[in-house]
């Protein structure tokens, strides 16, 4: 009898230490999937950013080009 209730409180330790470990994995897996989730929205949004200022870009360089072909006949 003395040697099942030893072996009994192995077990229970063994489930203790594994359930912890699960626990801890769990957590870290939770925050993890958070923190991508929080990183791709301001990828999103950057990436929304980019998009407006490279139109402006755009427009600046078609008005940068139109002005140098009107200096350009305005020499000739």
């Amino acid at each position: 009898m003395r040697s099942t209730v030893i072996a009994m409180k192995v077990d229970i330790k063994s489930a203790i230490a594994i359930g912890t470990l699960l626990f801890a994995f769990a957590g870290f897996y939770y925050t993890t999937i958070n923190d991508i989730s929080a990183l791709s929205l301001q990828i999103k949004g950057l990436e929304s950013e980019n998009r407006i200022q490279q139109r402006r870009i755009d427009l600046l360089d078609k008005k940068t080009n139109r002005l140098n072909k009107q200096l350009k006949e305005l020499k000739k």
